[in-house]
């Protein structure tokens, strides 16, 4: 599958930053809570909300590429693929209409992937079906980085560990903020510039306004 992403995928890749300030003082505040229901709760499914939202206002994201048929699919469903570090490599599992998920409900279903994906509980049918994926390179460390496309997707996000940066707010001030770093590659076949641009700003949007993540249906 690598071989094939990057013999037949003319990959781009825009970075960025997202100001998760906010997002995490809410999970914080938030994590005894859940604790207490048997849940961890990490920045996972806040972003992965943000993801599943983004796709539904920007379906060119949300797409893949049949080389055999010559087409391009545009998906009604958002499955999001995450990529769980595991000692055969990585696995991609999905979570299943991902944008009909409250928070609660992303974070039970990534906590049980994740189990079940690292004691080797999982099927071949578990690991298909996905329209997008994100890589979470901030859980071993490092910033910035190009991921591969998993193809037929169209586009993978990934994530570098959150780190404070002092960050020019209103009035030209400068505030230590929390920034979380992002890679978005994408196909440019389908895919232009403009058209990232505007999916990772909607993506940053919600991630540094979390509470529209914890209202959305």
């Amino acid at each position: 599958k690598m071989h094939e992403s990057w013999t037949t995928c003319p990959r781009v890749t825009n970075f960025d930053d997202a100001d998760v300030t906010a997002l995490e003082d809410i999970r914080q505040r938030s994590k005894e809570e859940y604790k207490a229901s048997g849940l961890r709760l990490t920045t996972m499914p806040f972003l992965v909300k943000a993801i599943a939202m983004a796709l539904k206002a920007h379906p060119v994201i949300n797409a893949s590429v049949d080389l055999e048929q010559g087409q391009s699919i545009y998906k009604d469903y958002v499955n999001v693929g995450i990529a769980v570090d595991t000692e055969r490599g990585l696995v991609v599992p999905s979570i299943r209409n991902a944008d009909e998920l409250t928070i609660p409900e992303i974070a039970r279903q990534l906590g049980k992937l994740t189990d079940d994906v690292r004691s080797n509980n999982f099927s071949v049918a578990d690991l298909k079906g996905g329209s997008f994926t994100i890589s979470n390179l901030g859980a071993i460390g490092g910033t910035y980085s190009t991921p591969i496309i998993n193809t037929p997707e169209t586009a993978i996000l990934l994530v570098g560990r959150s780190r404070k940066l002092p960050v020019v707010v209103e009035d030209d001030k400068i505030e230590v903020r929390l920034m979380m770093p992002l890679s978005l590659s994408y196909d440019h076949r389908l895919i232009d510039g403009g058209a990232a641009a505007r999916f990772l700003n909607e993506v940053i949007g919600y991630l540094e306004a979390p509470s529209r993540l914890l209202l959305a249906l």
